[in-house]
């Protein structure tokens, strides 16, 4: 169970001017609105309201269009960002300001200045309304017809005329003198490629500048262009279907991970019975979307505690398995132990009887542009149903003959690094080893193991103090390492709550995982769990997920 206090949440995918919106209690509702910002503020004050009503924040987990974001929206009505500590991008940024930013306040001035500007125009375009009719008639039949009433024509001036016909002349080299009334009637179609060249001259971005004149309401040589058809353009199909918005599209966007029915529940289901997920199975299904994801480049999990018999093997076994079976591989776990590491005791052995010390020795060669990505195979033990690797240490040796050195830890880490998307570290007890140092430096998560007793507590709250104090990049993996409590006995629950609250707001999760014969002793299976024991590794493995 998770011991800290987290707000309540609610999903939406944004598509278009459509959102699927899943409430706090996993109702699913459609929201849809003539826009992609008149439904986002339809999303923001339907989440404003139930945040009203609970008296709490709710954090909204969106994806779809503006891409996938973490608010948390108050009930006073601000709205905050969750963020990481990865790096953003600038089209993330715009994104972000989107779903913070109300679009309102921009819109009015821009409407204010159209209702100054079109005064003015119709003033100075009146005086020559006269000659108009004589100009629109020498015009090719391949611009748009002139309208049949009086007030069509005068106002067409007003909406292409930008009042400055000299510049367009200009670059006309040997015109003929009879192509002239045409050439100005060619304004609409050139004043707003004009207008786009010089913004990029000036330094604006180029795609802000292309959203603005899509999201603009006032383009008329856009939305109304050329054509032969003796109709008036605003009848024609395509204006019919800009009028209504942008087309929907017939490709289903990509969803959340689907939410499995368990229980009595999914009996209707297996009978054709529509039955929601409940929250709890929403829940579980955002949980199995973060262990599952694909990482750009290898992440390094270090599994540490200074006291031998916390659980630093079984919780590397296990988290392996958790992210290799919803990953699909491509998973390494690593026992840098230089005294008597038993992960290779606790799972399965492959096809050859190799350890580290076999491994180091090829890694030169693993790394040549020649290798193949099943060479790996020979040194490492696969796990067959769990699906990840082992990388063996020998418990038979010392500690004396089989130290490895920091080059050799390096190298070792370039081939893991080259082979598996992910490594998980099960290290030894002594802190002050080089293969110790190295996977802390290497490493972009901390999970500290401990049992449910004052002295594994004691032990795992004296390293995360060390780490502090070493340098920076400990001292950040020591903020936002995750504590997993082990429940060492059947009615143990009552003293790993107590040790689980020892560590809450010292680090960034505290997970307990409830007692199970299975982990006890021999070979570690996921599917040997029971089921409230793999839940709880789901969400020990989705908070250390949410580290990378």
């Amino acid at each position: 169970m998770s011991t800290g206090s987290e707000p309540a949440r609610a999903y939406a995918h944004v598509s278009g001017g459509t959102a699927r919106f899943t409430t706090v209690d996993g109702a699913e509702e459609t929201l849809e609105a003539a826009d992609v910002d008149a439904v986002r503020r339809l999303l923001i004050d339907r989440v404003r309201a139930d945040a009203v009503a609970s008296g709490a924040p709710i954090e909204l987990v969106t994806s779809g269009d503006r891409g996938e974001h973490h608010l948390l929206v108050d009930p006073t009505g601000d709205i905050d960002v969750e963020v990481d500590d990865r790096t953003v991008t600038r089209a993330e940024l715009r994104q972000q300001a989107w779903w913070t930013t109300e679009p309102e306040a921009e819109a009015e001035p821009e409407v204010e200045a159209e209702v100054e500007v079109e005064p003015e125009a119709e003033v100075e375009v009146e005086p020559e309304s006269a000659a108009e009719p004589a100009l629109v008639a020498e015009v090719p039949s391949f611009f748009p017809p002139a309208r049949s009433d009086d007030a069509a024509i005068s106002e067409a001036p007003a909406a292409y005329d930008d009042g400055d016909d000299d510049d367009l002349d200009d670059d006309v080299v040997d015109t003929p003198a009879e192509w002239v009334p045409a050439r100005v009637t060619e304004i609409p179609a050139a004043a707003p490629a004009a207008s786009i060249d010089a913004d990029a001259d000036s330094g604006t971005d180029p795609v802000d500048v292309a959203r603005a004149s899509f999201e603009s309401d006032e383009q008329p040589a856009l939305d109304a262009p050329p054509t032969t058809d003796a109709a008036p353009a605003a009848d024609t199909p395509f204006e019919a279907s800009a009028s209504q918005g942008p087309r929907p599209s017939f490709i289903e966007p990509a969803g959340e991970h689907p939410a499995t029915v368990s229980g009595w529940r999914s009996f209707f289901v297996r009978l054709g019975i529509p039955i929601r997920p409940s929250k709890a199975e929403l829940e579980r299904a955002e949980r199995e979307r973060a262990v599952s994801r694909q990482w750009a480049g290898c992440r390094a999990i270090a599994v540490a505690n200074g006291k031998g018999g916390v659980g630093k093997t079984m919780t590397t076994a296990v988290l392996s398995a958790v992210f290799a079976r919803h990953g699909g591989g491509n998973v390494l776990a690593w026992d840098n132990n230089d005294t008597r590491g038993t992960l290779g005791w606790r799972t399965e052995q492959g096809d050859y009887d190799t350890t580290i010390r076999d491994l180091l020795p090829e890694a030169a060669r693993l790394l040549e542009a020649t290798a193949s990505v099943s060479d790996i195979a020979r040194f490492v033990h696969h796990q067959s149903v769990d699906r990840y690797d082992v990388l063996r240490s020998n418990p038979e040796l010392l500690a004396a003959d089989q130290r490895i050195t920091t080059a050799d830890f390096d190298l070792l880490a370039q081939v893991a690094a080259r082979y598996y998307r992910m490594v998980i570290f099960d290290s030894g007890n002594d802190e002050s080893a080089d293969r110790w140092l190295r996977m802390i430096d290497s490493a972009h998560q901390l999970v500290v193991p401990t049992l449910a007793a004052p002295e594994s507590a004691e032990s795992a709250a004296l390293l995360l103090d060390a780490l502090r104090k070493r340098d920076e990049h400990s001292r950040r993996l020591a903020d936002g390492a995750v504590v997993v409590v082990g429940q060492s006995e059947r009615a143990g629950i009552s003293a790993a709550q107590r040790i689980a609250a020892g560590f809450e707001g010292h680090v960034r999760a505290v997970e307990i995982i409830p007692f199970d014969d299975s982990l006890k002793a021999g070979r570690i299976r996921y599917d040997a769990l029971q089921p409230r024991t793999k839940d709880a590794w789901m969400r020990a493995a989705a908070a250390v997920a949410q580290g990378l």
